[in-house]
């Protein structure tokens, strides 16, 4: 008999209990946690009225699955689940929406907005990040591909107003390489708006994409994890070394560089885990060659959690505080602070002299203070600094050919 059945008939749970119970025993499973038993205190409950225990139960599960989320996720116990990349299914399509904008709220200033917007050459990813729901979005193993992207645009007019554009939200931007000429496109749209930041982002460790006639306004970026979480919740991508090892072979071809601490988890360990991950960027890159370094944690939609939930692939991922904010879930903002604040604080004063550009993605912007030592009265305020700092690299690096 299921557990809950079983709870259920020793003390004839209603509906909606049967439904909170469910929920938490699905979180236990995929944490390797569990069973439901192991929550609940049995003599304290045969103690209640009959009327009582069923809300007792309840109330304890519901108590010990918040004491467990406010601890730091303990890695220590779970092994990696094993997941093999399966071959993808080429399907080229005519890519309607072509542009796109970052998901940053429209409304109000909830977060600090750069005005990021997409270009989405490619969708679908081969990479089995727990936290990720692109697998979700897109059909299985089914890569799409913008036919005839090279042709596109290099007649495509892009407004004024975009100045910032990133290939990153529907695929690993560098995942593919240049197998469907995704980046010889880009290239081109690249030399017309000299003007314009085209930013790639990716977790992968290839490096067949790169060339001398690099153009100086596109930017190749890493997201960066701590080992822990890279080996156990980011299935399928390149290690930690290999991408900075990537990044470094990047460089020394004079392309312009960043980093995404992207998501910081809070985890047993994390301090010093994140301490060293900010420690291999020092060791390998000036900071004059590194356009930006950006910092953010989990942020999940209602749809996301149901999806991953859904998914039921093991992960402990969700092992953590849920707090609203901005229309999504994250962590506090306590702790928030503690992450980024590790992370900033591990980079040495040379660093903060101007070069590369700090910022936080997707986060209160009354983080920033305490964070960075600075913070933007408004969007526009922070999009231009953005702006300035990233358009000065790029002129610095075309100096340097």
């Amino acid at each position: 008999m299921d557990e809950i059945e079983e709870l259920d008939s020793k003390y004839h749970l209603s509906y909606q209990e049967k439904l909170q119970l469910k929920k938490a025993k699905s979180d236990l499973e995929m944490w390797g946690k569990g069973p439901l038993s192991s929550l609940l205190d049995q003599g304290t409950i045969e103690k209640a009225s009959s009327g009582q225990r069923a809300k007792l139960v309840l109330v304890q599960v519901e108590k010990a699955m918040a004491e467990e989320r406010k601890r730091a996720t303990d890695y220590h116990d779970f092994p990696p689940p094993r997941i093999t990349l399966q071959k993808q299914k080429e399907l080229f399509t005519t890519g309607d929406r072509l542009m796109g904008r970052c998901p940053c709220p429209r409304d109000g200033e909830l977060t600090r907005c750069c005005n990021l917007h997409t270009l989405d050459a490619v969708e679908q990813c081969a990479f089995a990040c727990s936290y990720c729901a692109v697998q979700s979005f897109y059909s299985e193993n089914q890569i799409k591909v913008v036919e005839n992207l090279k042709e596109r645009l290099s007649v495509v007019d892009i407004p004024d107003g975009t100045w910032h554009i990133g290939t990153g939200q529907a695929s690993d931007s560098l995942l593919w390489g240049d197998d469907y000429g995704t980046l010889t496109a880009l290239k081109v749209l690249a030399n017309r708006y000299p003007d314009k930041i085209i930013e790639l982002k990716t977790k992968s460790a290839r490096t067949d994409w790169i060339t001398d006639d690099w153009p100086k306004n596109i930017v190749a970026t890493w997201s960066l994890n701590a080992e822990t979480i890279v080996e156990k919740e980011e299935l399928l991508t390149a290690s930690l070394e290999s991408r900075i090892h990537a990044a470094r072979l990047a460089a020394d071809r004079h392309i312009p560089v960043g980093f995404h601490l992207h998501p910081m988890v809070f985890f047993d360990g994390w301090e010093k885990e994140y301490a060293e991950v900010v420690s291999a960027i020092v060791r390998n890159f000036k900071p004059e060659e590194v356009m930006m370094v950006s910092f953010g944690t989990l942020t999940f939609t209602k749809g996301v959690l149901k999806t991953l939930r859904e998914r039921k692939r093991p992960s402990r991922i969700l092992d953590m505080e849920l707090v609203p904010f901005a229309g999504k879930f994250s962590y506090p903002w306590e702790t928030k602070r503690k992450l980024f604040s590790v992370a900033w604080n591990a980079f040495p004063q040379s660093w903060k002299q101007g070069f590369p550009f700090f910022y936080l993605c997707f986060e209160d912007p009354t983080l920033w203070q305490p964070v960075l030592g600075r913070s933007y009265p408004s969007n526009q305020a922070f999009e231009d600094d953005m702006r300035r700092s990233y358009l000065e690299t790029a002129r610095l690096f075309r100096k340097k050919d």
